[in-house]
């Protein structure tokens, strides 16, 4: 849930062998994350930390699975390499769950101003609860991301491109609320020989770049990865819901650019800076980047807003998208833990998140909820509004093995070497494999569910929901 630009990766490049000004006496606070705007700056914030005793120490690296691998490999020895870490939130069952995250429930308990009710308690759950709904928490909400969407307003606002889409499909040229409503515009737009593309989307078989995409259309129209209750794969992940909403989003690769298939977010976000697409779904993230006009000469006439949602095999509709971002967890194993709790009473104050803010989205909820933060551009309300559809992964240990498995199978199903529904019958048998082989029960239902959403955790609605675009 989860990105940084290699364009930003030259202010920080040589970040790891950077130390703040001190005394020789200074104490180190390291940090791991992703290089990025974020990372640049939380280091721009902490040199006005008042304690000049204390260094806050970046050893960062770009996004990928090195980030990953970077702190795992620390906690895999116990080591106090590193002081805290900013890792995904379905990262957090594995490092909690090995032993390897202090305790965020203590440091309520130690802190002088830190505690649950400076935070939303989904932020709380969705960036450092494990194991779900257990109120303990091992990761505090320091970068809340989501996927959300962005189009050319230039195109839809267009009296001559309205003129033709009504004509051919009889309906007024909208920005899409509904998936259904998108792959008509999507495929409308779609112009190779003037260079035009209706949607972009990531593809790529990296990390979580397929499934963090295909995932939201798959909880879009009813379907679930699994069932946490009864630990079930089979019957969820391959349900007649979950084949729609995946075959729907494999099925959008057709009014995309050639070789979209295996993109990244740097791709999307080339394509769409280059004038090559109407649409496009994209981290919130990369919202800074895309209304730049420095960056994208489109920027004036890009628009944003949340995904659209979709009208499952139910008649109900849905709208649900990835969560992304990071929370700040604490090494179990430094010895540096008073002082940097003492940091993060300074750093999660208002002023330096109002500082943050201005660059990424903060945790903290007196800073989201204020009218000046979301009229600071044109994309932080729709941030706000969007935070309640998302969702996420597994929040188990297992979870970096059951990303991978997902991904080769979407992946499979993308470039055709499987049908979806084959790819995600292998992908839920393979699940439950690694299930098994780690020690779950699994209880089977004595029926199958068409829409496992009726069952798991039910948001279907009668009407569609609209929500407003810029």
């Amino acid at each position: 849930m989860k990105r940084c630009a290699t364009w930003l990766f030259g202010s920080t490049a040589l970040i790891g062998s950077f130390l703040f000004a001190g005394s020789a006496a200074a104490e180190d606070l390291t940090f791991v994350w992703h290089a990025g705007n974020c990372a640049d700056a939380i280091i721009d914030i902490a040199k006005d930390y008042p304690d000049k005793s204390v260094n806050i120490v970046p050893a960062l690296v770009p996004y990928a699975p090195e980030w990953h691998d970077k702190i795992a490999a620390e906690f895999a020895i116990k080591g106090d390499g590193f002081d805290f870490a900013m890792w995904d939130s379905q990262s957090t069952a594995e490092f909690a769950g090995g032993g390897h995250a202090y305790s965020i429930n203590k440091i309520f308990e130690q802190s002088d101003v830190l505690s649950p009710d400076l935070f939303e308690p989904a932020s709380l759950a969705r960036y450092g609860e494990y194991p779900d709904g257990s109120g303990q928490y091992w990761g505090l909400p320091v970068n809340q991301d989501s996927y959300g969407f962005m189009y050319r307003k230039d195109l839809f606002e267009s009296a001559d491109e309205k003129a033709a889409f009504e004509e051919k499909y009889g309906r007024d040229l909208t920005v899409p609320q509904t998936y259904q409503e998108a792959k008509e515009v999507a495929e409308f737009f779609t112009r190779p020989d003037e260079g035009l593309f209706g949607w972009g989307q990531m593809g790529g078989r990296d990390y979580d770049f397929a499934t963090t995409a295909s995932n939201s259309f798959l909880w879009s129209f009813g379907g679930e990865l699994w069932n946490p209750k009864t630990n079930e794969v089979k019957g969820y992940l391959n349900s007649p819901a979950s084949v729609d909403g995946v075959q729907a989003y494999v099925d959008m690769f057709q009014y995309g650019p050639p070789g979209s298939q295996n993109w990244g977010w740097d791709d999307v976000n080339t394509a769409f800076q280059q004038g090559k697409l109407a649409m496009a779904m994209q981290w919130y993230y990369f919202n800074g980047l895309n209304a730049n006009p420095s960056v994208n000469p489109n920027a004036d006439n890009t628009g944003f807003g949340n995904l659209p949602g979709a009208i499952g095999r139910d008649g109900k509709f849905r709208r649900q998208f990835s969560v992304g971002g990071q929370g700040m967890g604490v090494n179990a194993y430094s010895g540096r833990i008073d002082t940097l709790i003492k940091f993060m009473d300074w750093y999660f104050q208002p002023e330096q998140q109002h500082r943050y803010s201005a660059v990424c989205q903060t945790g903290l909820k007196s800073v989201l909820d204020t009218p000046e933060w979301q009229d600071l551009n044109r994309y932080n309300k729709h941030f706000a509004e969007g935070l309640r559809y998302t969702n996420d992964y597994w929040h188990l240990p297992e979870y970096s093995i059951l990303l991978r498995i997902l991904q080769e199978e979407v992946a499979n199903a993308i470039s055709g070497e499987k049908p979806v529904k084959q790819a995600l019958d292998d992908a839920a048998q393979r699940h439950e494999e690694v299930l098994k082989g780690a020690g779950y029960q699994i209880t089977r239902s004595d029926k199958d569910h068409e829409v496992p959403d009726q069952v798991v955790f039910p948001v279907g609605m009668d009407e569609i929901v609209e929500l407003p675009f810029d």
